[in-house]
């Protein structure tokens, strides 16, 4: 079987019979009404009369919050941001045991007919980054429809006033502002979070290799834990929280730093699952 096929196959059992996938339009729903809420509040307090558009409500739903370790004030409490800690651990829990089952089951026989473990391997890595990808659509196409409903701008360069409230909230950074955004900026923003998606759910499988589905999990969390208590470059979920880059903030995280490390550590698993997949020892799992 070539990887297209294998491929095909994985999109069919891993994406298009996983019934987890029907509860992220819920959670996105419910994510929406919690930042549509603070939006109105915003518009209240700070006496914003524009329409707000699309790229507000994503910015303050994947806001995020600053690193906890650098709280200049004992006393002054950060709050976890619990709302988009929740979207990231489902985004990875949706398929965070696919790889190893299909590998203890049905994967065996694939690969007695393949031949090559390489070809089963890549195929898994395209259904890996197509069930990040799958997720975020999924996640993107109800927020738009949210807000339509709600009478949002959809267009994303629309007023940035109502951004700059949102993303001016942090103690610990020197806040800039933007008063426009470029495409890229645009894209950024819209398209980050699903890169920190692909990048976890690759780092995810590579571990199912060495360590059980369940502890690879966990292991994830932590590393998603991390960007919240430190922004050290490493700490790639901050690419999650759209509005603490260097767009906003004079000493927010670097955008082509992050974006390299990301496809660096996508590209790392994918070599080395190729790699040592070939010298896997099968069997044992599938006692």
């Amino acid at each position: 079987m070539s990887v297209f096929k294998l491929w095909l196959c994985d999109i069919r059992e891993g994406i298009f019979k996983n019934k987890r996938y029907t509860i992220v339009p819920f959670i996105c729903i419910f994510e929406c009404m919690y930042a549509h809420m603070s939006i109105n509040s915003y518009q209240l307090y700070y006496d914003v009369h524009s329409r707000p558009t699309f790229l507000a409500l994503w910015a303050e739903i994947f806001h995020g919050c600053d690193p906890i370790t650098k709280n200049p004030d004992p006393n002054l409490k950060i709050e976890l941001p619990y709302f988009w800690i929740a979207i990231f651990i489902f985004a990875i829990f949706i398929g965070f045991d696919y790889m190893h089952n299909d590998l203890t089951q049905f994967g065996i026989q694939v690969l007695s007919r393949t031949r090559k473990r390489s070809r089963w391997w890549i195929s898994k890595c395209f259904w890996c980054l197509s069930s990040g990808i799958y997720f975020y659509i999924i996640f993107l196409l109800t927020a738009i429809v949210f807000s339509i409903i709600n009478g949002y701008d959809l267009t994303l360069s629309g007023s940035t006033e109502l951004l700059n409230i949102i993303a001016d909230r942090s103690v610990i950074y020197t806040f800039t502002g933007i008063s426009e955004l470029n495409i890229f900026q645009e894209l950024w923003m819209l398209f980050s979070p699903m890169l920190v998606i692909c990048t976890f759910n690759m780092i995810q499988m590579i571990l199912c290799l060495f360590i059980k589905p369940m502890y690879g999990y966990l292991l994830i969390v932590g590393i998603l834990i991390l960007g919240i208590l430190t922004d050290i470059p490493l700490a790639f979920s901050r690419c999650g929280m759209i509005t603490f880059s260097d767009y906003f903030f004079e000493d927010g995280y670097h955008i082509s730093i992050e974006l390299a490390i990301c496809l660096i550590l996508i590209m790392a698993s994918i070599l080395i699952g190729t790699l040592y997949f070939k010298k896997y020892d099968i069997l044992p799992d599938k006692e």
